[in-house]
């Protein structure tokens, strides 16, 4: 996990990890999350962009049975945002590259980087450049 922290460190492989775990590869357009009972609707460039600044480090063993590095790290400010980690859970099974976020550090993060643009309706927020594309099928009334 050293060797992949290190290589996510250079400039734009971050970026690009993120387009490809999320996004897989431009493929989808948008991220949508439900937060607080609404939709949330962000571009794709946005949100690689924003996600795309953190920092990159290794784990610590905190504690004895711990294992250092074994977790790439993905942190704002100091605080953990997300997290990649290969799991081994059983011998019959391949290994994993289990990647997550933690949901309200993720969406305060998307919250103050990105712009509210628009009230798509009663349930669904657009966010930044979401707005310019996001709809376009809707029918006007």
């Amino acid at each position: 996990m050293v060797r992949l922290a290190e290589r996510l460190r250079a400039p734009g492989r971050l970026k690009g990890f993120i387009l490809k775990a999320i996004f897989n590869g431009g493929e989808v357009n948008y991220l949508t999350v439900k937060h607080q009972g609404k939709f949330h609707i962000f571009h794709n460039t946005d949100v690689a962009n924003v996600f795309g600044e953190f920092e990159i480090c290794n784990s610590v063993a905190r504690k004895e049975g711990d294992v250092p590095n074994q977790k790439v790290l993905l942190r704002w400010n100091g605080v953990n945002v997300g997290e990649i980690e290969m799991r081994n859970d059983s011998v019959i099974h391949y290994r994993e590259i289990r990647f997550n976020m933690i949901k309200p550090r993720a969406m305060e993060l998307l919250f103050s980087k990105i712009p509210h643009k628009s009230t798509f309706s009663p349930m669904v927020e657009v966010y930044g450049a979401a707005d310019k594309r996001f709809g376009r099928w809707r029918a006007k009334r």
